[in-house]
C-alpha cells in the first residue's frame, strides 16, 4: 500500500513501481495493469500529460481498487491518500509505503501548485486577499511534514526523484530492480513539472 497525504508523489511512485518487470501489480475498474507494460503506459501517460496544467492532472486520474489479484503469485498494490481505507481481506502482511515531503513550505507549495489536498476544491477564481487567508489558514494547522507515523518504508518524495540512491534502496526494499521504463516515467514526470522541482529544491 502506497499510503500519503496529498501533494507527497505517491501517484507516481505508484507508476514507477508498476513500471518494473515483477509481479506487482494493481486492480483498475477490474482491469489489471503492471504486466502489460504497453497498456501502462497508456494509463500512465495520460495521466501525466506535458501540455496540461499541473491543477488539472487530478481529472485524469485512475484510481485503482482494492481487489486482490486472483494470482496467488501476484503482488498486489493499492493506492491511499489522506485516509487509509477499510479492506475486506487479510492484511497482515501488507507493507506501506510513505512518500512524503519532509519540508512544510514546500509541502504547502505543491499543495497550491497542483490545486491538491488543502487546495483540491479551492475556487480557482478566487480573489488575492480569500486566497491569502486560506493560504494563512493552511499553513497554520499543517503539520511540518507529510510523513505518516508507523509506515514500513518511509522517504523523502524530492530526494526520490533527484537521487538514484534513494531509488534504488526502494526497490531493494521491494526486491525489484530498476529498469528503463521506470527511469522514463522519472524523466517524463520531471520534464511535464518544467522548472517547478528545480525552485522547490533550492
Amino acid at each position: 500500500m502506497i499510503y500519503y497525504k496529498g501533494g507527497s508523489g505517491g501517484f507516481f511512485v505508484y507508476y514507477y513501481i508498476l513500471g518494473s518487470d515483477s509481479n506487482i501489480v494493481a486492480n483498475v475498474n477490474g482491469v489489471q495493469i503492471g504486466k502489460n507494460k504497453k497498456f501502462l503506459d497508456v494509463i500512465f501517460y495520460e495521466q501525466f500529460q506535458k501540455n496540461n496544467d499541473l491543477k488539472d492532472w487530478q481529472e485524469t486520474e485512475k484510481w485503482p481498487s482494492y481487489e486482490k489479484s486472483v494470482n496467488a503469485d501476484n503482488r498486489n498494490l493499492f493506492l491511499a491518500s489522506n485516509v487509509m481505507p477499510k479492506l475486506n481481506f487479510d492484511v497482515t502482511d501488507m507493507v506501506i509505503l510513505n512518500p512524503y515531503i519532509s519540508d512544510k513550505k514546500k509541502w504547502l507549495k505543491i499543495q497550491v501548485t497542483k490545486r491538491c489536498r488543502a487546495f483540491a476544491d479551492f475556487p480557482k477564481n478566487s480573489n488575492f486577499k480569500d486566497f491569502f487567508n486560506h493560504y494563512k489558514k493552511t499553513y497554520k494547522n499543517l503539520p511540518d511534514t507529510s510523513k505518516i507515523k508507523d509506515a514500513d518504508y518511509s522517504f523523502d518524495f524530492l530526494k526520490f526523484l533527484q537521487d538514484k540512491n534513494e531509488r534504488d534502496k526502494l526497490c531493494n526494499f521491494l526486491n525489484i530492480k530498476i529498469n528503463s521504463q521506470m527511469e522514463n516515467y522519472l524523466e517524463h514526470y520531471i520534464d511535464c513539472h518544467g522548472d517547478f522541482f528545480n525552485k522547490l529544491t533550492k
